[in-house]
């Protein structure tokens, strides 16, 4: 039994510091909340903290769709040395903006700071309360201290719905049919990478980077992208992986790597490790999935280094601090985006953020399918409003959507819009003293273009 202690009330907490969060938690402090923001590590950013590239601010038109406090960290980001001048186009991604994963910690916690969010490192939730419905507050762990938090409005942005599982809210999980969970990646860097010996190789041999037939009709590179941009999000070397597993020196089950060239010099950043089968709510399956990462890193490094040109001399720069699970718990809200509103490119009437990213389903083999949107599709504020617990919003990946479009949503700038959203309704329900249900989103829309976001195309 830890040591009890009680904090002080708190109009909105956010759990989870990652891109569903902090953009959360910095809207409802900038709108006059007393915000809480609650991260299981000893930072922020989530998964962006990785170095892991940030996709779909853009979406397949060429068309900014994410703005307001997102692209005011990139921006933020970039003043600093931490990315890239703007987001750069991709005939694969729409977008990527890259990262430099220890200045987007600093950025988002200085951030937060300026907003007047109040941080609590290295806490876990414990429970949610509820009475009569309605959240009343968390309990909090950390270091053996349990706190017991008072709050009007509790906003899960922890990716796998902690929070709201805590609370009693309905959610789903994995596809309709078998319940199964797209694959968790370790992601890692490379320093000391030859960029322009690896580009030669390309430019000769430009099959390397040809798209396989899972991705979507259009969906393919040109030489000029790698050639005339100042980064990229490579996808390819697949002839490598066929003579590696031929050695017997390759058995991650993919048929190409995906990495980015980051903003560190001669740096890139892997995304290419894949663990199946893997429960994200799970301890026990996810320690094994962490022992599984790390064994992939050492292959990868390896196989980077002996067969790919360009990475003779590379060693390892970074790795995670833990795996990512790509898909976990879809809390069921008052509204639900389905297949049909992908298909339709639907943007409602009611829409609080835009997703432009493509639907992107990691397959539990070796692949992947990679489907265009021709254009951006709306969330309806509804998909952040549990449906059964009052007092709760979602934020991030974790938001209502059928397990399709869920492969378009999950995107982390589409995340920080969501976010913004969801902390920006928070502060409303608080001021106005209504259920998260009966805000207006006229007002909400209204509020968010005031404060540069993005709600319409």
């Amino acid at each position: 039994m830890g040591l009890a202690k009680k904090l002080n009330n708190y109009d909105v907490i956010v759990v989870g510091g990652g891109p569903g969060g902090i953009p959360a938690a910095i809207a409802a402090a900038r709108q006059g909340m007393k915000t809480l923001l609650v991260e299981r590590q000893a930072f922020l950013g989530g998964v962006a903290a990785t170095g892991l590239p940030v996709l779909a601010f853009y979406d397949r038109t060429g068309k900014q769709v994410v703005g307001g406090i997102g692209d005011e960290i990139i921006k933020n980001l970039s003043k600093i040395g931490g990315s890239f001048e703007g987001h750069i186009p991709c005939p694969i991604h729409n977008s990527f903006t890259p990262v430099n994963p220890y200045l987007f910690r600093n950025v988002a916690a200085e951030m937060c700071e300026d907003a007047g969010v109040d941080l609590l490192f290295s806490t876990e939730i414990q429970d949610v309360f509820v009475l009569d419905g309605k959240v009343t507050g968390v309990k909090l762990f950390s270091r053996s201290v349990v706190y017991d938090v008072d709050c009007t409005i509790l906003i899960d942005a922890t990716g796998d719905g902690t929070a709201a599982s805590l609370a009693g809210a309905i959610y789903e999980m994995g596809d309709a049919k078998k319940g199964n969970l797209q694959p968790v990646s370790l992601i890692f860097s490379l320093g000391n990478v030859d960029i322009d010996e690896m580009l030669a190789y390309i430019k000769t041999n430009p099959e390397t980077f040809a798209t396989p037939d899972t991705y979507g009709e259009g969906i393919e590179y040109t030489l000029d992208y790698f050639l005339d941009s100042q980064s990229f999000y490579f996808t390819g070397f697949e002839e490598f992986i066929k003579q590696a597993k031929t050695n017997g020196d390759f058995d991650i089950p993919r048929d190409r790597v995906i990495f980015a060239k980051q903003p560190n010099k001669n740096e890139i950043v892997v995304n290419a490790t894949r663990v199946t089968h893997v429960d994200p709510t799970d301890p026990q399956s996810v320690s094994g999935a962490e022992i599984e990462g790390h064994r992939q890193v050492q292959m990868l490094l390896n196989f980077f280094r002996k067969y790919c040109p360009g990475f003779k001399d590379a060693f390892l720069a970074n790795i995670a601090c833990c795996t990512y699970a790509r898909e976990s718990r879809r809390v069921v809200g008052l509204k639900t985006i389905t297949k049909a509103d992908i298909d339709e490119l639907l943007v409602p009437e009611d829409t609080i953020a835009l997703a432009g990213y493509n639907v992107d389903i990691h397959q539990a083999g070796v692949g992947l399918n990679l489907l265009p949107a021709a254009h951006a599709i709306g969330i309806p504020y509804g998909c952040l409003v549990s449906k059964n617990i009052r007092g709760l919003l979602t934020s991030g990946r974790c938001i209502s959507v059928e397990p399709y479009p869920f492969g378009l949503t999950r995107a982390m700038a589409t995340c920080m819009a969501i976010g913004e959203a969801a902390g920006t309704a928070a502060s409303l329900a608080v001021q106005n003293n209504t259920d998260l249900a009966d805000i207006d989103v006229k007002t909400l829309q209204q509020l968010l273009e005031k404060n540069n976001a993005i709600v319409s195309i």
